[in-house]
């Protein structure tokens, strides 16, 4: 009689995993999947579309520097993401300022609300699930800026 009920026990097991399956789908194939190993803010492109790099900081972050902040001030931000070939390439951006000074739209775009606002991060992160991210510090240029920065 225990022969049988292991059997049947068995025979649950399986029929729940088929179903289970069927509902949640397929364990992903990681062999396929290439997930993002990179992303770079590489600097932002001016009104005439030219890259302006990012500069480091002593401390290793990348800055940018802008002469003015002014309300309205707007900067694209231009992001690179690696391997090209990544299955989800889309990035998401976000602003450690939560009061509307600042803002950064899906596509990178950063405006400066209000002049009283001078500087600001954006982090740019994959949402492929690979939990790899990059950082910028947007600033205006202060009269100490000349000697601060490595590159």
């Amino acid at each position: 009689m225990n022969k049988k009920i292991v059997i049947m026990l068995a025979a649950v097991v399986a029929v729940v995993s088929v179903i289970l399956v069927s509902i949640l789908g397929q364990i992903p194939n990681f062999e396929t999947n290439i997930l993002v190993k990179e992303i770079v803010i590489e600097g932002y492109l001016d009104e005439n579309n030219n890259l302006i790099p990012c500069k480091i900081n002593a401390n290793g972050d990348k800055i940018i520097s802008l002469d003015e902040i002014e309300p309205d001030t707007i900067l694209v931000l231009k992001v690179s993401v690696n391997p090209d070939n990544a299955n989800n390439p889309d990035v998401r951006y976000a602003i450690d300022v939560a009061d509307g000074s600042v803002m950064v739209s899906s596509q990178g775009i950063v405006t400066f609300n209000s002049a009283t606002r001078t500087s600001a991060i954006v982090t740019v992160s994959a949402v492929d699930g690979s939990l790899v991210s990059d950082r910028v510090i947007i600033t205006k240029k202060t009269g100490m800026d000349s000697g601060d920065f490595v590159g």
